[in-house]
């Protein structure tokens, strides 16, 4: 799971500032737009920002009557934001929601931010070509239910243990210590993971996708919503994701102009342009299935939460009504804006 380090002063919220908001029914704007607050489960800017940030910037939000706020929420996960009432939605771990929904938090997944699991391995060696390859490796690991679960499921695939391995504590992208030599295998997404290892390097790394040794082709990342806030905000829901999906929309087929705007609104250095145009580039084809944008089913949340059972980290598989729902994908109440120019409105 990727931190990014090149940043600014980002246009977001903390959540001791949000936190007023999360637990009232949604407030409104001087000019009358509803008012909603999603967490960005991250403490820096991330490629994944793009949609809700064109979402703001272009005024596809503006034009659905609501007024987007982005909570920073730091180390912690979005969906403990969410499910604690500091924030109305978050973007948050497929996992993390699982986990809640299993102690009865009050969370649950609205729509499938990404379609597929691409989370995997990468070396510079040629030693890892299957999960026996892990075997003695000193492997940079983050401390996250995601990576616990596909490590574990990766590991038992090969006839291993985490005795097997060496598990070297990481707090980002673990690109930057295999470069370093500090460890033999990093993990992470296959759309940030290699580019960030050929920029440093000049060549690819060796990859290994946990789907390829075991484990589940499942999404990583989903937007979650307070459910006690979806009860009382009378369809706002439906009206962030049809707006979200116009701006994700637009930004898939103006990838030079979202990513242009996501690094003015985040005030990013602009040196870093080249990097996240390619990293947009690499994360688009994992927004969309057959369905299109968003849409979840049953299979992927119950073989995920079997996973976590599987690894010891849930006790009980609930059925997948608890964990997410599609009633809000397809709600579209506003009609479509006409896109602002990045550069000239919008972008602040």
């Amino acid at each position: 799971m990727k931190i990014s380090m090149r940043f600014g002063a980002s246009a977001l919220l903390p959540v001791a500032l949000a936190a007023a908001c999360g637990g009232s029914a949604p407030g409104r704007t001087a000019d009358g737009l509803r008012k909603v607050n999603v967490a960005t489960g991250r403490a820096d800017p991330d490629i994944t920002w793009i949609p809700y940030t064109i979402g703001i910037t272009n005024g596809f939000y503006r034009a659905a009557g609501l007024s987007v706020s982005l909570v920073r929420a730091g180390g912690t996960p979005a969906v403990t934001v969410v499910a604690g009432g500091k924030a109305d939605i978050g973007e948050g771990s497929t996992t993390d929601q699982i986990l809640a929904a299993g102690q009865g938090r009050p969370v649950i997944s609205i729509a499938n931010l990404s379609q597929r699991n691409n989370w995997g391995f990468f070396t510079a060696t040629k030693r890892m070509p299957t999960g026996l390859g892990l075997k003695g490796a000193r492997v940079g690991v983050c401390d996250d239910a995601w990576t616990k679960t596909m490590l574990a499921l990766v590991l038992s695939g090969a006839g291993l243990t985490a005795a097997d391995i060496q598990q070297v504590p990481m707090t980002q992208s673990g690109i930057p210590s295999l470069v370093a030599g500090r460890i033999d295998v990093a993990t992470g997404t296959a759309n940030l993971a290699p580019l960030a290892y050929a920029q440093a390097t000049g060549k690819q790394p060796e990859t290994l996708l946990a789907t390829g040794a075991g484990a589940p082709d499942v999404p990583v990342w989903s937007y979650v919503a307070n459910t006690e806030w979806l009860e009382r905000s009378h369809g706002l829901a439906g009206r962030w994701l049809a707006a979200t999906a116009r701006a994700t929309e637009w930004a898939i087929a103006h990838p030079e102009d979202a990513v242009r705007a996501y690094e003015a609104y985040h005030k990013l250095q602009t040196s870093g342009y080249a990097t996240d145009l390619a990293e947009w580039k690499a994360t688009v084809p994992l927004l969309t299935n057959t369905a299109g944008l968003f849409t979840a089913t049953d299979d992927q949340w119950t073989r995920l939460a079997q996973a976590l059972r599987d690894t010891g980290q849930l006790e009980k598989v609930l059925p997948a009504s608890a964990y997410y729902t599609n009633r809000y994908v397809t709600r579209d109440e506003r009609p479509t804006p006409a896109p602002q120019v990045p550069g000239r409105q919008g972008i602040r």
